[in-house]
């Protein structure tokens, strides 16, 4: 199995993959363009289906770059008649875009500071925690996760690796323990990513997808779901990895010292207090019903409207004013340094997933394809839940974790509103599992980091990460269904 799915990656890396893909897809959609019009269907609808459909292929079969597929709505929309230009382009200007792009510059700020090093410090300095290498290996996911809310997976595995394999040396020179700690980063950098908006992108899609929907949810209200998803999440693979796949010893070779506590840097008290007003300003911003009294938000005291965007933007604004270190410039941030930093492709993929599913929708295709996972309906809350993370899950380990999340989404959210459901039961589970890529190297940029420099054989990744896959799928169904999902 392993064999076909390295002869599947090695396939779509080769040019007559792309041509032929290409080629397929034009021609499909081609087919479907001069085609009959189902019944029920609009001729417009007709047409923004044929370009989802082309999306959806070229996005799960890797035939072209996902983020130079995320771009052909804005010719093929007008092209075929189904929005202007005009009315396309504003899906990659959403203002969830801004509350990312806000997200990355806080992390990316906080690398230059270097707050992970002063967080793994602090989580280390316990003495029990250095008595036993599992206990190191789980400081070293908390802090992780923490990190991973606000940094891409990618940025933070490349962040954390160094620490993890200094850690791994102190514990022995075996090439298993190595692994043991590689590849509990790489699970702990796509867990912590679930627990805010701006910590992975499946999060944003969904966001962008349920506030089109009718159903807008704010930073902390996701955080409502995302963080307990983590808490129990981050222990379950801990165990998977360090007790069950890849066992490590009792204790170390030698003492493990405790890491000698970072000087301050210029600027990292600054960073840090921004991060935490950012947070402030985020939990307050709406008002807080406590059943008996309403505290109202300080969002509700400016002229217009503002959301978690705002917030994100205005501290990365002000980080832009932070001192920085003599030898590197007035300030902690260049414009010049930060946009080479920034994961600028990341902003489009979003875009167009958002423009793709304004087509869809407008068009009146939402509607008429409700019916294909309404049937979803007739289960019980909990098969349906489970079923929907299970799938996800397993899907996300083949196809891009975002391209996944764009096309089922609006699937979902289209084939709970023709039941009566509340979409966000049937997408959130989606968006979670969305993430949960943890079987295969080429899934996720930390799995193969983890693979490429820890060393992690792929029967290993393999074994601990269908297990996980499914126990994180039943936490998934556990946390939306209680939290009323």
């Amino acid at each position: 199995m392993l064999r076909l799915l390295e002869a599947w990656d090695g396939l779509r890396e080769k040019a007559a993959w792309r041509i032929g893909g290409v080629a397929a897809g034009v021609l499909i959609a081609t087919a479907i363009v001069i085609g009959p019009t189902p019944g029920g269907l609009s001729e417009a609808g007709k047409r923004a289906g044929a370009v989802a459909l082309v999306m959806a292929l070229w996005w799960l079969g890797g035939v072209l770059p996902a983020t130079v597929v995320a771009l052909l709505p804005l010719v093929a929309f007008p092209l075929l008649g189904v929005m202007s230009t005009a009315e396309v382009a504003p899906g990659y200007a959403d203002p969830l875009l801004f509350l990312m792009l806000g997200g990355f510059v806080l992390g990316h700020a906080m690398e230059e500071v270097g707050l992970h090093r002063r967080l793994v410090a602090l989580l280390l300095r316990p003495a029990w925690v250095r008595a036993r290498p599992d206990r190191v290996v789980l400081a070293l996911m908390i802090a992780t996760a923490l990190v991973s809310g606000f940094v891409s997976n990618t940025g933070t595995m490349v962040m954390m690796l160094p620490l993890a394999v200094a850690l791994a040396a102190r514990v022995s020179n075996s090439e298993r323990v190595r692994s043991a700690f590689t590849l509990s980063l790489a699970y702990a950098c796509s867990i912590g990513g679930v627990a805010t908006l701006v910590g992975t992108a499946p999060n944003a899609v969904f966001a962008g997808l349920a506030a089109k929907a009718g159903h807008p949810v704010s930073f902390v209200q996701w955080m409502a779901v995302g963080v307990p998803f983590v808490v129990m999440a981050l222990p379950v693979a801990w165990w998977v990895v360090n007790r069950f796949t890849l066992r490590l010893p009792g204790a170390p070779d030698a003492p493990i010292v405790a890491p000698a506590w970072p000087e301050w840097q210029r600027g990292e008290r600054a960073v840090l207090g921004v991060i935490v007003t950012c947070f402030a300003l985020w939990i307050s911003r709406s008002d807080v019903d406590l059943g008996f009294t309403k505290i109202p938000g300080w969002g509700s005291l400016l002229p217009r409207k503002v959301d978690d965007g705002f917030v994100a933007m205005a501290a990365a604004l002000v980080l832009f004013l932070v001192p920085g270190r003599s030898d590197e410039g007035a300030f902690l941030l260049s414009w010049k340094k930060t946009a080479r930093a920034l994961p600028w492709s990341v902003l489009t993929l979003l875009g167009g997933g958002f423009a793709m599913a304004s087509g869809i929708q407008s068009s009146g295709l939402t509607d008429w394809v409700a019916g294909a996972t309404s049937s979803l309906g007739a289960l019980g809350d909990v098969p349906r839940t489970l079923l929907i993370s299970v799938s996800v899950a397993f899907l996300s380990a083949f196809t891009s974790n975002t391209a996944t999340t764009q096309v089922v989404l609006p699937l979902l959210a289209a084939g709970a509103a023709a039941t009566g459901a509340n979409p966000l039961a049937w997408m959130i589970p989606a968006t979670i599992a969305a993430s949960c890529d943890f079987t295969l190297a080429v899934g996720t940029p930390p799995n193969a980091i983890a693979a490429e420099a820890g060393g992690v054989r792929a029967a290993d990744m393999a074994f601990a990460g269908i297990m996980l896959n499914f126990a994180c799928a039943g936490i998934a169904t556990a946390v939306v269904l209680g939290a009323g999902g």
